[in-house]
């Protein structure tokens, strides 16, 4: 059982107006300011009586504050940095290179197609997955590769969702991925934190590329974002009648970088695709299968060494696919890619 300080949870509830520089760059919490620096920086008295008295919260779910060794220095960097992410999954995740993919829930085939198409070449080549986990394009980003996603939630991990997103969740953690969020566990996704939590995705990466948006669209909030926070913005174009790249064009036409593949990526973001290393084994299961193979080839075999059924073994077997760790052969037989 983890404990967290009401201070921190004070000071996550007034992020959007409190200057906290001082204990971002020391990595303390708001105990060490002093009462005067307190208020000098908004907090009216009666709010500050809140803080100071305000008991230890007894939480169940991890979590990682901004001076902790796994917090992410590119996001403490940014304005209004959460103090708290509290997760599920696997938190090393959280110093992995990453891209950011989002876009519209009500999405068409093309966008979802290129959404899972622009994932798994980014995997390949390394890179981490960061999105939303809503509908449409972000839940096709994190399908193409759950062990090798971030996705960031607009609610607690232990709030009510959807069994769909109660599934994806899942998912993700069981295959080596991570989910995070900066809301206590039992709090409600709203209208409101769902731009909130934007900052993160875009935070998160080292750019963040748009499939398809309408003008409207909230993916348009974590594109102010990213530039904001001086990342790369990247924007998948539209056909000019199509209305569900309306947003996407007008980005283009704002001066984002305009991107078709997995290639145009690395370029807009400099990388040396012979650089980047290839993600290890993200659980437990994926090692098993990599030892495994040391001593045979076929489906079986490793189903008996590692204890896992095939369909499970599949997933795991996927993932080490698409990061390079192994490759299919013919007749249900594997092999390590280093020796093929």
């Amino acid at each position: 059982m983890s404990t967290l300080s009401g201070f921190w949870h004070g000071a996550a509830a007034l992020s959007g107006r409190l200057d906290l520089s001082m204990a971002r760059l020391s990595g303390q919490p708001l105990t060490s300011l002093s009462q005067a620096a307190l208020r000098a920086s908004g907090i009216c008295d009666r709010h500050l009586k809140r803080l100071r008295t305000a008991p230890a919260l007894k939480l169940a779910v991890p979590f990682i504050t901004i001076g902790d060794e796994y917090y992410p220095a590119h996001l403490a960097a940014v304005p209004f940095a959460p103090p708290v992410l509290f997760y599920r999954g696997n938190p090393q995740r959280l110093n992995d290179p990453g891209v950011a993919i989002i876009g519209a829930r009500r999405c068409t085939h093309r966008g979802r197609d290129m959404a899972d198409r622009l994932a798994r070449g980014l995997v390949q080549s390394g890179l981490t997955i960061i999105s939303g986990m809503a509908y449409g394009i972000d839940a096709a980003a994190h399908k193409a590769h759950p062990g090798q996603a971030i996705a960031v939630l607009g609610q607690g991990l232990e709030a009510s969702m959807s069994s769909r997103t109660a599934q994806e969740l899942d998912r993700i953690v069981d295959a080596g991925g991570l989910v995070v969020t900066e809301f206590l566990p039992r709090f409600p996704a709203s209208k409101y934190t769902f731009p909130q939590r934007n900052r993160i995705i875009s935070g998160l990466a080292l750019g963040t590329i748009v499939v398809e948006a309408s003008l409207r669209s909230g993916s348009r909030i974590t594109a102010r974002h990213t530039l904001e926070q001086g990342r790369e913005l990247m924007v998948v174009p539209g056909h000019p009648l199509d209305t569900a790249s309306t947003g996407c064009n007008a980005l283009i036409m704002e001066g984002a970088g305009l991107v078709r593949n997995t290639e145009d990526v690395l370029n807009q973001l400099g990388i040396d695709k012979q650089n980047l290393k290839v993600p290890r084994p993200s659980c437990s299961i994926q090692r098993g299968v990599l030892k495994a193979l040391e001593s045979g080839d076929n489906l079986d075999h490793i189903a008996a060494l590692t204890g896992t059924d095939i369909p499970g073994l599949m997933v795991s077997i996927q993932s080490l696919e698409l990061t390079g760790h192994l490759v299919r052969l013919p007749g249900d037989r594997l092999a390590l890619r280093s020796t093929t």
